[in-house]
């Protein structure tokens, strides 16, 4: 009986220390994320497309290791108390942090894109006038006109 409370114990200590080391991981990528994030703001206030396209790909290798190690936190955390353990709970308070300071640095980016979109579309529809006639598909379902193509000789 006292045996098995030892191995408990001692596997329960493992699984904290695994989850502590996968929780650093975490936090160490998530910082990657945040850097990555900075950069992808800057390209497309830049309008640097080519920059952009590879931040994106760097975003994502990085969001599924991300999933990846949350997965392994989840499976580790099943039978932990992280909130009140006192080994786990910094670091536990870290992660959350960075977490929250990476979805408002997506809102801030989201809000920015729809803006400026507005704004194109209102420029658009200034310069380039739709047709505002209903359009009728042959099955009779109302269809919404597209944009007819235009050319500009100067970047917008």
């Amino acid at each position: 009986m006292a045996e098995e409370n030892i191995e408990q114990k001692d596997t329960i200590i493992a699984h904290k220390e695994n989850l502590v080391s996968v929780m650093q991981e975490e936090n160490a990528l998530l910082d990657k994320i945040l850097e990555q994030q900075t950069v992808l703001h800057d390209c497309v206030r830049d309008k640097d497309w080519e920059m952009l396209n590879r931040n994106i790909e760097n975003l994502q290798t990085l969001s599924d290791q991300f999933v990846e190690l949350e997965e392994k936190r989840m499976e580790l955390s099943a039978n932990i108390d992280l909130a009140s353990d006192e080994t786990i709970s910094p670091v536990l308070s870290e992660v959350r942090g960075k977490l929250q300071k990476s979805k408002v640095e997506n809102k801030v980016l989201n809000e920015y894109i729809s803006t400026t979109r507005k704004f194109l579309q209102g420029v658009f529809d200034s310069v380039v006038p739709q047709r505002r006639n209903v359009l009728y598909s042959n099955k009779g379902q109302i269809v919404k006109p597209e944009l007819s193509s235009v050319v500009l000789n100067q970047m917008i």
